[in-house]
């Protein structure tokens, strides 16, 4: 007697597909940030965003979560199919960099005479609105803004605090760098290792976002989750993205409930379910989100934009917030992909040395 066997879809057979929908979870995750954003700005206490009740972190807190486990899965895709340390450094900072520049200048020289309290000649003659471009680049959310923006509002003159998770982005692209020089890339007891160590230093500090020392608490955090996504990768051939599967992860969080492992447990369900959702398609959604890349302009642009709108719009309430965050953020995101952050991408093509060479004098024929 002949058993049919049934055969179950693994990661390998969508990463390389033009039907994945990575980008398209990670767009929903953004989003996601601004719901979140959303309620704390009304209140000021992270503890009244979505979900903070119920799971280690809020809403917007898996949402970044997710962010990381998909930026490990695809720039692990990515190294693999390039394997130069230069060319991978030059994609990340014309990845980051341009969009960043573009709306401290935006920000700094366009909005912010309308946001500030101060007269528009005081504005221009602070030094803060000059260097604002340059130094969010460099300090991210630690930023000095230009002087007396969104005085008015209850989270006042805080100016753009998501930016504070890029320098651990960063981290994550160095350390994978450095498995990479070492030869370790590819090693699975090496991955299996740090992954290890990582998950120590989070149950020794605490795996909640706010507790124990915090700058090791993130960097711990955002590690793992970044290392789940590049494990997924490592072992694409062989994880299954079963939608079915998605209980085993679920009932691992919630027997972790109340123990050193729960953030964790819950970390591991949302890496789980970025795998599973990211492995269908969703027709137009995808084929759309594949072309756009919006997530990072959603990123940096929504705070500020709710900032405004909170200030624009005294007294507007949670709901319409979400729904006028969620019409006007996309609209400039796709501003930024189209005219910055996609034009500069293009240049991680041109190759160094040809750049270099046009700086040459020409030779006398």
């Amino acid at each position: 007697m002949v058993i049919a066997s049934m055969t179950v879809k693994v990661l390998s057979d969508v990463l390389d597909s033009n039907r994945n929908s990575f980008n398209l979870i990670r767009l929903v995750a953004a989003l996601s940030v601004l719901v979140s954003h959303s309620y704390s700005m009304q209140t000021g206490l992270k503890a009244s965003e979505p979900l903070s009740n119920l799971t280690n972190f809020s809403l917007g807190q898996h949402a970044v979560n997710a962010f990381f486990v998909i930026s490990g899965l695809t720039l692990a895709q990515s190294l693999v199919r390039t394997p130069d340390l230069v060319q991978f450094a030059k994609a990340r900072c014309l990845r980051i960099g341009p969009g960043l520049f573009a709306y401290g200048a935006i920000f700094a020289f366009v909005a912010g005479p309308f946001l500030t309290s101060l007269r528009t000649i005081d504005y221009f003659t602070d030094a803060h609105t000059w260097f604002y471009p340059v130094a969010v680049m460099v300090e991210f959310a630690k930023a000095t803004p230009p002087p007396h923006i969104f005085s008015g509002v209850l989270l006042s003159e805080v100016v753009n605090n998501p930016l504070w998770t890029i320098k651990y982005e960063i981290l994550a692209y160095i350390g994978l760098a450095i498995l990479f020089r070492l030869g370790l890339f590819h090693k699975t007891s090496a991955l299996i290792l740090s992954v290890a160590v990582v998950l120590g230093t989070l149950v020794i500090v605490g795996p909640a976002p706010d507790i124990g020392p915090v700058l090791l608490n993130h960097a711990a955090r955002y590690e793992f989750c970044f290392l789940l996504g590049v494990a997924a990768h490592h072992f694409s051939a062989r994880l299954p993205v079963s939608p079915w599967l998605l209980g085993i992860s679920a009932a691992f969080a919630y027997l972790s409930a109340g123990s050193i492992l729960e953030g964790c447990a819950y970390m591991v369900l949302v890496g789980h379910l970025v795998l599973v959702a990211g492995a269908r398609d969703y027709l137009f959604l995808t084929s759309f989100t594949r072309k756009t890349d919006l997530s990072y302009g959603v990123y940096i642009y929504g705070w500020p934009v709710q900032q405004s709108l909170v200030q624009i719009v005294p007294g507007i309430g949670v709901e319409s917030l979400i729904v006028l965050s969620l019409a006007v953020v996309p609209l400039i995101a796709t501003a930024s992909w189209n005219l910055v952050e996609k034009p500069a991408l293009r240049l991680k093509h041109v190759k160094t040395k040809w750049l270099l060479s046009r700086f040459q004098p020409l030779k006398a024929n």
